[in-house]
């Protein structure tokens, strides 16, 4: 009996030692606000100034208080003196002067940062524009307003978001490169306003370069064009790594957006793909191999074609 015994307490000491530790529970995951960069409050801010009132602003400004009553921040419930800060050292009784002027926070005269910064100190909590710190428009010094209608002025709706139309004139007016490429033979229908500019970037700073809305340019492009995705048996290396090494996005003089036309385009990877003579092709490779893009059909010598019968 003391010999089972003992052998009991042998053998619940060697499992206890080989037990595996079971994880500490995970404290409870609290819900995390997005990291505002900084405080933007004090871009507001008018020392000594108190509010003056928007029945006071309307008096002088009757024009763009009139314009204003319809326009999103109106719908808010914004006020003027929630952006151009309190109003009572503006506000004279001899009407405008040149003092006055110093005393109230204008757009037009501050710079970016000060003048997003005063955009920001509302929408730096949106996550549309969580983005915007890291992205091109804020490095090239962009205002807010040179592509919002704050006021919602210059529209027939009075609103600050245009149509799709107004939209992609808004932004080809700066980007001339893509506004000449909008022109040519074979593009994508920016210039019908079947889609816009913000479909593939995101102007308040993209997660990629560019400013795209996706990771990178595939999977932006198989977000329309998912009939190229795959996955196919025999890929074809270019579709793989990157869309842009064939195709243009913006418009080309060439079918399908090609950055080079065909056969030179395929030549410039293939370039001892000759006919019988020796001499290159002068007809489009893709007549023969129509899955470019990618096939599940093997070839009689292994590999494949990109044939798809």
């Amino acid at each position: 009996m003391r010999r089972r015994a003992l052998l009991l307490v042998f053998f619940f000491s060697i499992s206890f030692l080989f037990t595996p530790t079971l994880p500490a529970k995970d404290k409870p995951k609290t819900a995390t606000s997005h990291k505002i960069p900084q405080d933007f409050s004090k871009f507001v801010e008018i020392p000594g100034a108190e509010m003056a009132g928007a029945e006071q602003c309307a008096q002088c400004h009757a024009g763009l208080s009139k314009g204003y009553r319809r326009s999103a921040h109106s719908m808010q419930e914004i006020a003027c003196e929630q952006c151009h800060g309190a109003g009572s050292l503006h506000v004279v009784a001899g009407g405008y002067s040149t003092e006055s002027k110093d005393k109230i926070i204008s757009f037009r005269d501050r710079s970016p940062e000060q003048a997003n910064g005063v955009c920001l100190s509302c929408h730096a909590k949106s996550d549309h524009v969580r983005n915007w710190f890291s992205g091109a428009h804020q490095a090239q010094d962009i205002k807010c307003s040179d592509c919002h209608t704050i006021h919602g002025e210059g529209h027939g709706e009075q609103r600050a978001i245009e149509s799709r139309r107004e939209l992609n004139e808004n932004c080809l007016r700066c980007h001339q490169k893509q506004n000449a490429e909008a022109d040519l033979p074979y593009h994508h229908p920016i210039r019908e306003a079947k889609m816009s500019c913000v479909d593939c970037h995101d102007a308040h700073g993209g997660s990629a370069g560019n400013n795209l809305k996706m990771s990178n340019a595939n999977e932006l492009c198989f977000s329309c064009h998912a009939e190229y995705q795959g996955p196919f048996t025999f890929q074809h290396p270019p579709v793989s790594e990157n869309c842009l090494k064939c195709h243009s996005a913006h418009g080309s003089p060439n079918q399908n957006l090609l950055t080079v036309s065909q056969p030179a385009l395929c030549l410039q990877c293939h370039s001892a793909h000759h006919n019988g003579a020796s001499l290159p092709l002068v007809d489009r490779c893709t007549n023969c191999h129509n899955a470019i893009h990618g096939s599940d059909i093997p070839s009689a010598t292994g590999g494949s074609k990109f044939i798809d019968k």
